[in-house]
């Protein structure tokens, strides 16, 4: 009993201790503002506005919400939590970024921007080819032989076929791929497949080359270089690239700004090399 009464007495002490801290008022208002907040995102979400005892429903919950949130703040719930401590420092950010972004950026700016930054959007090099499958299980030990075969037999015929994919085993995926990058080929074959295709020519039944599938003969039968759009093409994209830069330069900024007020220390432990650290490093 004893414990339990200093404790309930400490508990007491502490409470009023932080509500002494931050003024608090016992009146919970529920504006016209925010009453049609609550109708709006429920409309965004269900496509219709709530029925009344559904809108009183969100009333209810929002006044819930601000009855706990009271008084877990009161009891310091909000401090040494590190979710509430990231929460708030990236609203921070975004009222920084929201007021980078107020003003629209002018043409100008954006043509500065692309121009400097145009290796950003440069298109990489692309091919459209077609192949012929060789299944390892279905071959037992002469795949090889039946590809190289297969290679001499379509090199040596006077008009060969821009597309054979009967001469070989059935693929699971496809035969013919259209304008694919070397990224997206090695994410099909793996990057040995995709680096001897866009190191070989155009107009030819080449291989065989090896894939985690098995082997394939290969014919490139278009190849696009890499090129830099124009600025028309890529406009609303550097728009959106712009505003993130700023966006981002601005909270860096800010923070620096803010960063100058504060004096920090930092505790190291003299038998831990790795801490080290200058005084006032993040």
């Amino acid at each position: 009993m004893h414990f339990l009464t200093l404790g309930a007495l400490m508990f007491v002490l502490y409470t009023f201790t932080l509500r002494a801290d931050e003024p608090t008022s016992d009146t919970i208002t529920v504006s016209v503002a925010q009453i049609a907040a609550l109708q709006e995102q429920w409309q965004q979400q269900w496509q219709r506005p709530p029925t009344p005892q559904e809108l009183q429903w969100l009333i209810d919950q929002h006044i819930r919400e601000e009855v706990l949130y009271r008084e877990a703040k009161a009891l310091g719930l909000d401090r040494d939590d590190t979710i509430v401590r990231r929460r708030l420092a990236q609203k921070m950010e975004f009222l920084v970024a929201d007021v980078a972004t107020l003003t629209t950026p002018s043409e100008e700016e954006l043509r500065t921007f692309f121009a400097a930054q145009s290796e950003q959007y440069r298109e990489p090099a692309k091919v459209s080819f077609t192949h012929i499958y060789f299944y390892p299980d279905e071959r037992r030990g002469r795949i090889q032989q039946d590809a190289e075969r297969t290679l001499l037999a379509l090199q040596t015929e006077k008009h060969p076929p821009q597309r054979a994919p009967e001469r070989g085993d059935r693929f699971m995926l496809h035969a013919d791929y259209r304008q694919q990058t070397q990224v997206a080929v090695a994410r099909e074959f793996g990057h040995v497949f995709a680096d001897r295709l866009f190191a070989s020519p155009s107009g030819e039944w080449l291989g065989p080359i090896a894939s985690g599938y098995g082997l394939h003969l290969v014919r490139i039968e278009e190849r696009t270089e890499p090129t830099v759009p124009t600025f028309a093409t890529v406009h609303a994209q550097v728009r959106e690239d712009f505003i993130a830069s700023r966006r981002q330069k601005a909270n860096e900024e800010a923070y620096q700004r803010l960063r100058e007020r504060y004096k920090v220390t930092i505790t190291q432990d003299p038998s831990n090399p790795q801490m080290a650290l200058k005084q006032g490093t993040e």
